[in-house]
């Protein structure tokens, strides 16, 4: 929920700049404002001009959660999946590799083979719970 009023307290040097704010910034100790902080529809924006910082780093550095930039609450999706789908590239680029190895009729390193047994099990583990496969031409080992 969108605490502006929280915010603006825990700031420094606050004042008005027509419909924004400007503040001193609390993540590099600043003396002279140079932080903007703007209310939009939904969240609140902020961003220091001197360091960079933006709303998230800002809020921390007062102690409080990012949540306090934001109308609604935050929903993060558990993702059981999430190695699997990490490792995608990265088993696409060996077995597509691999394949063009195997079809100059070149021979792959035992690591290298060791490598691809894992791409090609993990290739396996997305087909049979419906992951997306990219690239889909099956090698024999």
């Amino acid at each position: 929920m969108i605490d502006l009023e929280r915010i603006l307290g825990s700031l420094d040097k606050v004042r008005r700049s027509g419909k924004n704010y400007v503040a001193c910034c609390p993540v590099h100790g600043d003396n002279n404002p140079s932080m903007s902080i703007k209310e939009a529809e939904d969240k609140v924006l902020m961003y220091c001009h001197a360091c960079g910082a933006k709303g998230p780093e800002i809020v921390q550095a007062l102690g409080m959660k990012p949540d306090v930039l934001f109308d609604k609450p935050f929903k993060t999706e558990y993702d059981r999946h999430w190695l699997l789908n990490k490792k995608a590239d990265w088993d696409d680029t060996m077995l597509m590799m691999a394949h063009e190895t195997l079809s100059q009729g070149k021979t792959i390193s035992y690591n290298d083979y060791k490598e691809i047994k894992q791409s090609l099990a993990r290739r396996e583990q997305r087909r049979k719970l419906r992951l997306p496969i990219l690239f889909n031409m099956d090698i024999a080992l």
